[in-house]
């Protein structure tokens, strides 16, 4: 495993970085998020965020468990994306960056893929594989997946705060 998984590059301070670095690195992240050895190596395992989810939830801090503990940091921010209610998908402009997300990468949904067969699906993702295929041109969905890490950083940044100031009593 060790031989085989990408090398984390440890130079890169991910609490020290700018807006748009942490954005493209959230971005990296979510897209090797159904792979964990990839995960392993994304410098945001190394975020103090990481460490204290961790310690708060008494586990180790080591490779498998830091890219876990990311995995589900980035499905956190992904659901905080979500519209509230107690629907599943929906095809609004308020779904679009959750929608962005969620399918493809959480739901493993490859809406373009002419191997995927709507019949394996529940009835929300073959409604999303619908829509994504009549009216989310590919270009348009990886903008989107775009605009949404930005957000997904921005919450990774915002806890990762919440974290350090001090408490009140």
């Amino acid at each position: 495993f060790a031989e085989a998984a990408p090398r984390l590059d440890t130079t890169i301070k991910p609490d020290q970085l700018g807006e748009s670095e942490m954005a493209r690195l959230t971005r990296r992240a979510i897209s090797n998020y159904g792979n964990l050895p990839r995960l392993s190596s994304s410098p945001l395992v190394q975020l103090p965020l990481i460490d204290r989810r961790l310690e708060k939830k008494g586990r180790q801090a080591s490779t498998l468990e830091r890219a876990t503990e990311l995995k589900d940091l980035l499905n956190e921010a992904i659901m905080q994306l979500k519209p509230r209610g107690e629907a599943q998908f929906g095809e609004t402009d308020e779904w679009r960056f959750f929608n962005a997300l969620y399918y493809p990468y959480i739901a493993g949904l490859k809406p373009y893929s002419r191997r995927v067969r709507p019949n394996d699906l529940d009835a929300d993702s073959r409604a999303a594989l619908s829509w994504f295929q009549a009216q989310v041109p590919e270009r348009t969905l990886h903008n989107w997946q775009n605009s949404a890490a930005r957000l997904v950083a921005s919450y990774i940044t915002e806890q990762g705060s919440l974290l350090e100031a001090p408490q009140e009593k």
